[in-house]
């Protein structure tokens, strides 16, 4: 049966996501001049489709030091392949760049799966760009971080439903006072019942986009033609402005 530790464990993948993009960021890689080498070389090898995609938030914010501007861009897709899910981030980071942006992180997400909370479950992709990366909030010279979901692994809305279902369960025990490994135990067994699973089942971890080392940018040669209206529609939310919080481009 699932103990108490699985529940921590989701926090300390979370923390792990985001130990790996620090340490990939911050390791020696390419300097500027590498980087629009790449890009030429990635050029020559057959294209990947970037999906069209629906925009879930944006920031693009000025408040750092040195007049760094940082942007985070959230975007929806149906469907598409890793390697497409990869090119969509690239292209988006990309587009963002040309808006004088220093800073670009890009969580591409599946429209198929709706959660609560987080995307843990929904990611796809998630991805790091410094246009220069002597002129980054990161440090390290490495201008890409492309982390992408196994397709053979991606988490199923049953899989948010045991998640979720588990943990507002589990909280109801703890909150009425019921010591936190009982509670894990009786709702380990409740949600076990009710979905059918084994004895000793295990917490789904969703997608942990960001983990291993990552995709080379060179081995990726962008399309960007099918997803031009979602490219037009960024441009309209987000050149020229000032964005200081994630919101919607409807906002």
């Amino acid at each position: 049966m699932i103990g108490i530790s699985n529940m921590h464990r989701q926090k300390l993948i979370q923390l792990a996501v985001c130990l790996t993009v620090v340490a990939a960021i911050g390791a020696c890689g390419k300097t500027t001049e590498t980087e629009q080498a790449s890009t030429k070389l990635a050029d020559n090898s057959p294209k990947t489709r970037a999906l069209p995609y629906s925009i879930e938030s944006v920031m693009l914010s000025d408040l750092f030091k040195d007049n760094l501007k940082v942007a985070k861009v959230n975007v929806g897709v149906t469907g598409g392949t890793p390697p497409e899910w990869a090119a969509t981030s690239v292209a988006i980071a990309e587009k963002v760049a040309k808006f004088g942006v220093n800073s670009i992180e890009v969580s591409v997400r599946r429209n198929e799966i709706t959660q609560k909370q987080g995307v843990m479950f929904r990611e796809l992709a998630h991805t790091y760009y410094s246009p220069d990366p002597r002129r980054t909030v990161w440090d390290g010279d490495k201008p890409w971080a492309i982390y992408v979901a196994n397709s053979d692994r991606l988490a199923t809305q049953r899989d948010v439903e045991i998640f979720e279902s588990f943990h507002d369960l589990n909280e109801k025990y703890i909150q009425k006072g019921m010591d936190p490994d009982a509670a894990d135990k009786k709702a380990g067994a409740v949600i076990a019942k009710k979905f059918g699973l084994p004895k000793d089942w295990r917490l789904p971890i969703g997608n942990v986009a960001a983990v291993g080392a990552g995709i080379n940018r060179l081995s990726l040669s962008v399309d960007a033609e099918d997803a031009s209206s979602s490219m037009a529609a960024l441009a309209t939310c987000m050149d020229g402005k000032i964005i200081r919080m994630l919101s919607s481009c409807n906002r």
